[in-house]
């Protein structure tokens, strides 16, 4: 009987310490920043490595409970992604948008429950970003990485003459991969090809500019015809407006011998985003440049801005932790070149960055 006694007292007593130490836990479980990010698509290599960097920055800043979402490259699914994610009760949302004009209802959205939401490396609308005093945009200046881009491939061309002008007419013979036509980006770093090339004075002559959706495979299609078309020696030059579509041209110069070590038979090649495949190409010396994208500078920014909105604080430089420039609601992540000096440092870097 006093054994029973005794029994149901542990009971109780084990029951009440359960339920305090589960209301303690419930309490510091709402204590963390419960964040859904919705991916433009889980699938792309530059946003699958994006992830993972976000995901380690959350863990080492601490505090944050993430939701990844894949937004499957549909407006619509990311919209109804979104309205379940406030329907939770999260606390803030970040974006990375499919285009511009989705972002409009977005937007919206995260306005009717108050709700502050972060977009990111795809700028909305400027009429978007007046819509909302909970608004922000993190993201790299397009404009400086095209003129980066075109840098490198112009250090190689005054570098290299007597290689570079195959056909020896001192004209540059360029062709360019382009992203989504119309997309901001690929408007921007594409214009900005040409005005750094005219700035340089570099005599060019633009063979062939066509889309490759930002696709590996197919700027190889595009890149394989227009070597068809122009000769394996009558391309001297490929600026592409991401790193996908570079490797994609590199394939093709290696399918027709080109780009395996011969310095007589190199087509230069450049991108932008510094993928651990595009640098790994680098260092085999078939892919000429890329531009790093800072993606680690990008998470931190996203996340530091979500905490200091739920906190109440300003969103500064000291509280993101990032070097960047914050301009209004725009907060600029600058972008910065690869080439020799740096290779190893970024390899490792992006390396260290995705290692789960």
């Amino acid at each position: 009987m006093i054994k029973k006694k005794w029994l149901t007292a542990g009971l109780v007593i084990a029951a009440c310490s359960t339920i305090f130490a589960g209301g303690s836990q419930e309490k510091k479980d709402d204590n963390r920043m419960n964040m859904t990010v919705i991916w433009r698509r889980f699938d792309d290599p530059f946003q699958s490595g994006f992830r993972i960097i976000m995901q380690n920055e959350a863990n080492k800043i601490g505090g944050f409970s993430l939701d990844m979402q894949d937004g499957e490259d549909d407006p619509s699914r990311m919209l109804n992604k979104l309205e379940m994610a406030l329907s939770k009760g999260v606390k803030s949302i970040a974006i990375c948008a499919p285009n511009r004009q989705s972002t409009q209802k977005m937007m919206e959205t995260c306005k009717e429950e108050n709700i502050p939401v972060i977009f990111f490396n795809m700028e909305p609308l400027p009429s978007t970003m007046k819509g909302y005093d909970k608004i922000w945009y993190v993201g790299a200046n397009a404009k400086e990485s095209g003129e980066m881009c075109a840098q490198a491939l112009i250090n190689y061309w005054n570098t290299n003459k007597s290689i570079a002008d195959k056909n020896h007419d001192g004209i540059l013979q360029l062709v360019i991969l382009q992203g989504e036509i119309g997309q901001q980006d690929v408007v921007l770093r594409t214009q900005a090809y040409k005005d750094t090339l005219e700035k340089n004075g570099i005599h060019y002559e633009l063979l062939a500019e066509d889309t490759a959706n930002w696709d590996k495979a197919q700027a190889l299609d595009k890149m394989t015809a227009w070597l068809s078309a122009y000769g394996v020696n009558g391309i001297e030059g490929v600026l592409c407006n991401n790193d996908a579509m570079a490797m994609g041209a590199v394939q093709a110069a290696l399918n027709n011998g080109y780009n395996t070590g011969d310095k007589n038979k190199f087509i230069p090649i450049v991108g932008i985003d510094a993928t651990v495949e595009a640098l790994e190409s680098m260092k085999k010396g078939a892919l000429l440049g890329t531009v790093l994208n800072d993606r680690s500078g990008q998470s931190k920014a996203v996340l530091n801005a979500a905490k200091a909105t739920q906190e109440g604080k300003q969103i500064t430089k000291e509280a993101l932790g990032v070097k960047c420039t914050i301009d209004g609601k725009y907060i600029w992540v600058p972008y910065a070149i690869v080439d020799s000096s740096n290779l190893d440092s970024t390899l490792k870097l992006m390396l260290d960055l995705q290692e789960k």
